[in-house]
C-alpha cells in the first residue's frame, strides 16, 4: 500500500495505491448510491485517522471501493464512537489501472476543523482476501497487535 495526503482549502485529500497481485483482494464494486454504511471494515476498506494536535478526540474516515463511507467521533481513545454529522456528503472514487487498484477521496473538513487547527493524521486500509483472510496495513503499527486507534499511529501532522 502506498498513498498521499494533502490538504488544501480545508480539504483533505487522501489516494490509496494497492500494488502487487490485486487479483486475490476482494475489492467491493461500485454501488449506485455512495451510502452512508457501519462495518465497512469487514472487507476492503481504506481508512483515516484525524485528531487535532495535543487533544484526546479524534475522527475515523472509512470509505470502500463501493462507494459507501462513513466518519466516525470518537471523544477519546476508542470512546463514544458516533457517527459525525457534519458531513453529508463524501466524494470518493476507486478504479484499476495497469495492475493497480487506486482509490481517493476528499473530505471536507469544515465542520470538523478550522483551516488554522493543525491535525495528527493516521493512514491504514483493511484487505481482504479472496480465502476470507484479512490483512491490517498502516503507516505504523505502534502496539504488538494491528490497532489503527492507537495514539502514537497518528504519524503524519498537515
Amino acid at each position: 500500500m502506498a498513498g498521499t495526503l494533502s490538504r488544501r482549502d480545508n480539504v483533505l485529500h487522501l489516494s490509496y495505491k494497492l500494488s502487487g497481485d490485486v487479483t486475490g483482494l476482494i475489492l467491493p464494486g461500485p454501488e449506485s448510491k455512495r451510502l452512508r454504511c457501519d462495518n465497512l471494515w469487514q472487507t476492503t476498506c481504506f481508512e483515516c485517522f484525524i485528531r487535532p494536535k495535543g487533544k484526546s478526540c479524534y475522527h475515523e474516515v472509512n470509505f470502500s471501493p463501493s462507494g459507501c463511507w462513513n466518519l466516525y467521533r470518537f471523544s477519546e481513545y476508542r470512546t463514544a464512537m458516533r457517527e459525525e454529522p457534519a458531513v453529508r456528503e463524501f466524494p470518493s472514487e476507486a478504479h484499476m489501472v495497469d495492475a493497480e487498484f487506486l482509490s481517493g477521496c476528499a473530505l471536507p473538513l469544515g465542520g470538523l476543523y478550522q483551516p488554522e487547527e493543525v491535525l495528527d493524521i493516521g493512514l491504514s486500509c483493511v484487505l481482504e482476501h479472496g480465502d476470507g483472510a484479512k490483512s491490517y496495513w498502516a503507516l505504523s503499527h505502534p502496539g504488538q497487535q494491528p490497532d489503527f486507534h492507537h495514539p502514537e499511529g497518528f504519524g503524519l501532522r498537515v
